[in-house]
């Protein structure tokens, strides 16, 4: 069993809300004895901040059909551009992305020729894309790894999400279910920090092509798999010295979260901490979620102060019905201010480190 499974079992309110947090939350005067929106933003300094922001983990249409209503990948892409974002990355959990992204891209090429003929200055931001290895792609499939970046604009490869041995744990499937659910270290979650041969053969692609590329490269999202797997894929490439940065998923959502301590050892071991609006704050469509709000800020902050910003990405994984990417990202950018994340560590998180992961910068 995973400590986070351990820690479920244990912890009615998941591995860090506590029984205190949620009296106050249902306090009969709550809003008049504990709000706390923080200080005053103004409008234009989000704008002004939101020119130049890299997401590296966005959804859209008509990919992951099985949420209707999501703002679509080209619409997304628009919004960005006119907000002066530099670069998208789209995610969806059971195809590449990044065939798209060269269409989309052709597409807004096009419409900025077309603008310039009218006078109206008109900058496309730069779409990307990547692929998720679940059973729709064959699972930990080398193959499809090579066949996405043969592709282009190809910058990130997820560890499995939906398929995820993890997953089907943390949602209380049947055994006969969740045991055959990807798991890339030998034995299963916890068992050793082997990682399987699959799992070595995506790494050694990723690192050949890294190395080969010019100017080009790939990072691994590890996605929705556990803290284990995690840390056993960052001692590997650690140990073996390998040309490959690792991305972790949405470290506040339940699901993927990290513990302080947990979440220092893996800045230690290499890895790059996923801080997502979409897990952060609250956000419209998300009725029967409860975000750990005050745990996300105290955490980034934390690790702000005792690790510093050039391990942390903020992101969105905007796209949901009701959450849209560019106006996540002003949300995201306001709530960071309010809760007093200065505009130097947002302008790091949000555009440097991105970019370093990127574009090797």
């Amino acid at each position: 069993m995973s400590k986070a499974m351990d820690d479920w079992s244990k912890m009615p309110f998941g591995r860090v809300i506590t029984a205190e947090e949620l009296k106050r939350r249902t306090h009969p005067a709550w809003p008049y004895n504990y709000f706390n929106p923080g200080k005053p933003v103004d409008p234009e300094k989000v704008d002004e901040l939101l020119k130049g922001c890299i997401d590296v983990h966005i959804h859209g249409a008509p990919l992951g059909g099985w949420l209707p209503g999501r703002p679509t990948m080209v619409e997304t892409c628009i919004e960005a551009s006119e907000a002066g974002m530099r670069a998208l990355v789209f995610k969806d959990h059971n195809t590449m992305v990044n065939n798209c992204a060269s269409i989309i891209q052709d597409f807004l090429g096009r419409m900025a020729k077309e603008k310039a003929k009218e006078g109206i200055e008109f900058t496309p931001v730069e779409v990307y894309g990547g692929i998720t290895l679940n059973y729709t792609v064959g699972g930990m499939n080398a193959h499809a790894v090579k066949v996405a970046l043969g592709y282009g604009r190809c910058k990130e490869v997820w560890l499995p999400s939906l398929d995820a041995m993890h997953q089907k744990q943390a949602q209380g499937l049947p055994k006969e279910v969740w045991e055959k659910g990807i798991c890339v270290t030998k034995g299963g979650i916890g068992a050793s920090e082997d990682l399987t041969d699959e799992m070595i053969e995506v790494l050694d692609v990723m690192a050949d092509y890294n190395n080969n590329t010019k100017g080009d490269v790939v990072v691994l999202s590890a996605c929705h798999v556990s803290n284990e797997e995690k840390v056993a894929i960052l001692k590997y490439i650690r140990k073996k010295g390998m040309n490959v940065k690792v991305l972790l998923d949405h470290v506040t959502q339940e699901m993927t979260i990290l513990t302080p301590s947990e979440a220092k050892e893996m800045i230690d071991l290499g890895g790059y901490l996923e801080f997502a609006e979409c897990s952060c704050i609250p956000w419209p469509g998300m009725a029967d979620w409860i975000v750990a709000y005050d745990y996300s800020f105290n955490l980034l902050k934390e690790l702000i102060k005792e690790k510093g910003p050039d391990q942390l990405v903020l992101i969105t994984d905007a796209g949901q019905p009701g959450n849209k990417p560019v106006a996540g990202w002003k949300m995201f950018i306001k709530y960071c201010l309010a809760q007093g994340i200065s505009e130097e560590m947002i302008n790091v998180m949000a555009k440097e480190v991105p970019a370093k992961l990127i574009y090797a910068e």
